[in-house]
């Protein structure tokens, strides 16, 4: 079974890419709890995470220019490193980030919904609360199987573009009371809580490169996936950069209440009226959906291709009526759904909160490190290693090696215990299916055809030659 053809464009890419970068979403997500770490050392940390995510994009667009994958990054670790250990691993570091964010934006809701009833004197029952998380798991699941072009042209790519402005208007709010310089300083903040915000920002920012997924649907791939990422990271991440920078400026409290504070941006938006906490609260639950969507869409196609490639069950390579990996997006919804409820159960809401918001940002990165020193590496494979395809990955993946090592050094037990098991799960799926396929051996060339990556590298190869 295979996916869509080339049946979308530009826009859809760009909706993909905005979809997971969810400016609006990640400010009252991964940013708030990046607040709980470095205070309002927040802003400073989110430019860190703008300018590593450039580098990134950089990075990942000297794979795009050159091979598309359907299954997402683990193919250029693959192109790369011809490792199938490296890239099954990756392929499921990166499905499970996903899962885990999907976790995070599903708590989210729930947190701005009861923080939002609770400045009126409303309080949710446990049942209430029960039901407001399942359905934040369920519709983004449920939406994902519907046609990509309708998912991403209708659905997606209209409100992201209006959040990132409503982001944008925020910002431009903020100065009638100045710019603070200090802001962006990382004041007395310990490194590793640095590092842990840095990480936590850079989740959200460098969320543009999930373009990469749909190397089998969009036209002429590596041109519209490269563009596609560009065009998210400008409007998304500064978006999302000026949005955190009002976050702070538009503080009435302390800045220690600040990091305190479990929603800062409803409490701040209500101090100007009913009608502006609701704006608010509706586009904040539509990113975070969003968000969902986006990272549903990419974790599914990464277990399809798995599957294709014979590392994965055969069931998760069935697709409906609207070329959707049927069996792969509720796979991904219940690991959601598994691991939400278990760390809400076990660790109460808003240590559940911080602590599988950190772990996201750890699994994220250390698939990124692999694809960023494996640049170099693909480069001369391919006969056109040069100084920028060099120096720039690694100038890049250096930034989130430090955010990762930082950030994984001081952690709770609870974390432990969940990093534990993830790994002990992904160690179990390779010894009983992964080791048996080739993950990472399937690209699709300029026709949207699947095809063998030794035949396509070889046809770059001799083209690299002759010009």
């Amino acid at each position: 079974m295979r996916l869509s053809k080339g049946s979308i464009s530009l826009k859809e890419a760009y909706g993909q890419a905005m979809a997971v970068t969810a400016p609006l979403g990640s400010v009252v997500s991964t940013s708030t709890a990046a607040i709980l770490y470095a205070g309002y050392s927040v802003v400073f940390t989110t430019l860190l995470a703008l300018l590593g995510s450039a580098l990134w994009i950089y990075t990942l667009t000297r794979y795009t220019s050159k091979l598309a994958s359907a299954g997402g990054y683990y193919t250029y670790g693959y192109s790369a490193w011809r490792s199938k250990k490296i890239s099954f691993f990756e392929a499921l570091i990166e499905a499970f980030a996903y899962s885990f964010l999907n976790a995070v934006n599903a708590i989210t809701v729930y947190l701005i919904i009861s923080i939002s009833l609770g400045i009126f004197g409303i309080s949710l029952t446990p049942i209430e609360e029960g039901v407001i998380i399942f359905l934040a798991i369920l519709y983004p699941t449920i939406i994902s199987l519907s046609h990509i072009k309708f998912v991403l042209g209708k659905i997606v790519s209209i409100s992201a573009t209006a959040e990132a402005v409503l982001l944008i208007i925020m910002f431009a709010f903020s100065l009638t009371k100045g710019f603070h310089f200090s802001y962006l300083t990382p004041g007395n903040v310990p490194v590793h809580d640095l590092a842990t915000a840095f990480v936590l920002s850079m989740v959200s920012i460098s969320g543009a490169g999930a373009a990469t997924y749909l190397g089998e649907e969009v036209k002429h791939p590596t041109k519209t996936v490269t563009l596609g990422m560009w065009l998210s990271l400008l409007i998304g991440g500064t978006a999302m950069f000026l949005g955190t920078y009002a976050l702070v400026a538009l503080w009435n409290g302390s800045l220690t209440a600040l990091a305190c504070s479990p929603q800062p941006l409803i409490y701040e938006m209500y101090s100007f009226g009913v009608f502006p906490l609701l704006i608010a609260l509706v586009m904040s639950i539509n990113s975070l959906f969003a968000s969902n969507i986006g990272t549903t869409l990419g974790a599914a196609r990464i277990i399809f291709n798995l599957s294709r490639e014979k590392s994965a069950p055969a069931i998760f390579s069935k697709v409906n009526k609207s070329h959707e990996p049927v069996i792969a997006t509720i796979f991904v919804g219940s690991i959601t759904g598994l691991v939400t409820a278990l760390s809400v159960i076990f660790l109460g809401i808003n240590t559940a909160f911080a602590d599988i918001s950190t772990i996201t940002g750890i699994l994220w990165l250390s698939g990124r490190i692999i694809d960023g020193f494996g640049v170099p590496v693909f480069y001369y494979r391919i006969g056109q290693l040069g100084l920028f395809s060099a120096t720039i990955p690694l100038v890049a993946t250096g930034l989130n090696l430090w955010g990762v090592t930082e950030s994984i050094s001081v952690h709770d037990i609870a974390s432990i215990v969940i990093l534990t098991s993830t790994m002990a799960v992904l160690i179990g799926w390779y010894l009983l299916k992964g080791r048996k396929g080739n993950p990472g051996s399937l690209v699709v060339d300029d026709n949207n055809e699947v095809i063998p990556i030794d035949e396509y590298l070889k046809k770059l190869k001799e083209k690299s030659v002759t010009t």
